[in-house]
């Protein structure tokens, strides 16, 4: 495993990246069963857990490597919202944490949402990943390790 990037200065487009949820310590994982929900999972390094970050309109699109669908929104940015992997892009914005070393936040442009591990960073595999609004949780921080 290698070590996070610094900060979103050095997220490449075009880069792959395993993301990590500061908290629970698991990563985003295209959902093996159905192919569109996203979750919280052990870490095993597989292309449903590889994301890449495609630079577009002063945002980002982020990538499933594993199936060339987009992290986006099941519905209207609005709190518990979950997060789907659809062939339309989303824009997103990252941001750096102003208090975990290292990790980034996922917003929604223009909102206080940002991608959070539901149930407070629950730990267990297959936890629902969705928008919250900002707070200073951990479980809304993520750290980008860069795939080689």
């Amino acid at each position: 495993m290698h070590p996070p990037v610094q900060n979103v200065a050095a997220i490449e487009n075009g880069g792959r990246y395993i993301i990590h949820n500061s908290k629970s310590k698991t990563v985003l994982d295209l959902n093996g069963s159905d192919g569109r929900t996203i979750i919280g999972f052990p870490r095993h390094g597989g292309e449903n857990q590889q994301w890449e970050t495609i630079y577009h309109d002063g945002g980002w699109h982020i990538k499933s490597v594993g199936t060339d669908k987009y992290l986006n929104l099941e519905s209207h940015p609005k709190d518990d919202v979950r997060l789907v992997a659809i062939q339309q892009p989303f824009l997103w914005h990252l941001w750096d944490d102003d208090r975990v070393a290292n990790a980034i936040r996922i917003c929604v442009p223009n909102t206080r949402q940002n991608v959070d591990l539901t149930d407070y960073g629950n730990p267990n595999p297959g936890t629902p990943v969705a928008i919250w609004g900002r707070w200073e949780g951990e479980n809304q921080t993520w750290k980008f390790e860069k795939v080689h």
